[in-house]
């Protein structure tokens, strides 16, 4: 027992885990708990690798009644605790007794506190409330674990535990996470690759976070060297976390390299733009990282989105909160094309579906557009073998605009064209004017624009770029 500093008296100790949880409740000062909090504690608690427990410091309300019969009228609950006196209230079951001193010269006072009422929460708790509220786990549940009662009397308690409370939270200046980390990164010998790994404390997003060094993305990604502002580790073990739990990445150390690819895409492509190179959003930049890397085809749409909107200039935001949104923004504002015309070549269809790709990549950059334009690959698949009729006709019902070369009359294109208006589905058609060939009764009274054979390459390039663009406006 002892007072800081001559100030508040405190008396120090050890108790069981589960004797201070059921003895002590939070004040209403508390903040709210964090479930995640409490996960990560109860893991730690588990795991007990390197377990410490800091000592939580509680309240106690020492309560005496001067109007009840044999009240000693010349107590002072404080008073006579530093002086040695017995305390033993009236009201509750508060006993505490100061033992004497073993010799004159002894400054350390020992006292016993007795709590003899087990239903009632005696203690306060100022400071350590989440680690006690972590008690499911009875690996810690029996352990001895620090304290430290202050001591107050009726009149003081509310306001002193509010100050005591304040000072604790808002006078200390924690530890960096990005200092934490260097320390641990920079120390080879003690931490290694292995150890990051697979230690329950750390994970592979500690590793990935190790292997991105400062030097280099100053030397050879100079876009984003003032991205960062001292947050450099901080913000890549949160983006590596994030990758991580979305699959974005797996647990290998291959994955480095694609991580630095998409760097040097990020650099070249995306931070070339000034406003990006000087401004220091981390959470912007690790939203790119993560769409460069999952769906490299929105890369283009988000920087405009980015840009247009400013959200670089929005402080405290997180990058799920940017990916959530690009997410809502993507399943709902990509407009899909389709295509269809008759397989003359192989080289032919690889030439349109250039040709379109191109015609609607200019369109996007001419146009502000609130959506993406996506191409169907014409006649093109990748994966397991399906049926090509069925996955023709599923594109077209997804699709937001459909068009068609009815050049040569071909019954499959003619036949996708009718699928396609049954949908009611906004169609632009195209034809070479010089074909002869005529088209069934029951269409040749669409509109269709015409483009001439020896130029049809700047020519439908043209065509598709006028009419979409009002198509898209409508």
């Amino acid at each position: 027992m002892g007072r800081t500093f001559g100030g508040f008296v405190t008396i120090r100790g050890l108790a069981k885990f589960s004797d201070i949880v059921n003895c002590s409740e939070a004040k209403d000062y508390q903040r709210e708990i964090i479930p995640q909090h409490l996960i990560e504690i109860n893991h730690y608690y588990e795991e007990r690798e390197n377990l410490f427990f800091p000592e939580v410091i509680l309240s106690l309300e020492l309560k005496y009644d001067f109007t009840k019969p044999n009240a000693i009228s010349g107590t002072s609950p404080l008073r006579d605790i530093s002086s040695g006196t017995r305390f033993k209230s009236n009201e509750d079951e508060v006993d505490i007794q100061v033992l004497a001193k073993r010799h004159p010269n002894d400054t350390l006072r020992v006292a016993n506190v007795f709590l003899n009422n087990n239903d009632i929460k005696f203690l306060g708790r100022i400071d350590g409330n989440h680690r006690l509220t972590a008690e499911d786990n009875q690996n810690i549940y029996d352990e001895e674990i620090p304290f430290c009662i202050v001591l107050f009397e009726s009149s003081n308690i509310t306001h002193h535990e509010k100050m005591l409370f304040f000072n604790i939270n808002s006078k200390s200046v924690a530890l960096t996470t990005e200092e934490t980390l260097k320390s641990i990164f920079e120390d080879e010998v003690n931490f290694d690759d292995e150890l990051l790994q697979t230690n329950s404390s750390f994970g592979w997003e500690y590793y990935f976070t190790k292997q991105i060094k400062q030097n280099d993305i100053n030397t050879y990604f100079s876009n984003l060297s003032n991205l960062f502002d001292g947050k450099f580790l901080t913000t890549f073990l949160k983006l590596f976390k994030l990758l991580l739990e979305n699959d974005v990445i797996v647990q290998d150390v291959n994955e480095i390299q694609k991580v630095r690819e998409a760097l040097t895409h990020i650099n070249t492509n995306i931070y070339c733009d000034e406003l990006l190179q000087n401004n220091n959003n981390s959470s912007v930049f690790s939203a790119f990282l993560f769409y460069q890397l999952k769906a490299p085809e929105l890369m283009n749409f988000l920087k405009k989105w980015v840009l247009k909107n400013e959200i670089f200039n929005i402080d405290e935001l997180e990058p799920k909160s940017i990916i959530k949104i690009m997410d809502n923004i993507a399943n709902h504002k990509v407009k899909k094309i389709f295509v269809a015309m008759p397989y003359w070549s192989h080289e032919k269809v690889t030439e349109y579906n250039k040709l379109f790709n191109e015609a609607l990549n200019e369109l996007e950059e001419s146009i502000n557009l609130p959506f993406q334009l996506e191409l169907y690959p014409i006649m093109r698949h990748r994966g397991a073998s399906v049926r090509i009729d069925e996955q023709l006709l599923n594109q077209i019902r997804t699709c937001d605009i459909f068009i068609a070369d009815l050049t040569e009359a071909n019954m499959n294109v003619v036949y996708e064209t009718a699928f396609a208006e049954g949908l009611k589905i906004p169609s632009l058609l195209i034809k070479d004017e010089g074909d002869p060939a005529e088209l069934p009764f029951d269409m040749d009274k669409r509109l269709y624009k015409p483009y001439k054979k020896s130029s049809y390459y700047s020519q439908i390039k043209s065509i598709v770029k006028y009419n979409l663009k009002t198509i898209l406006e409508s």
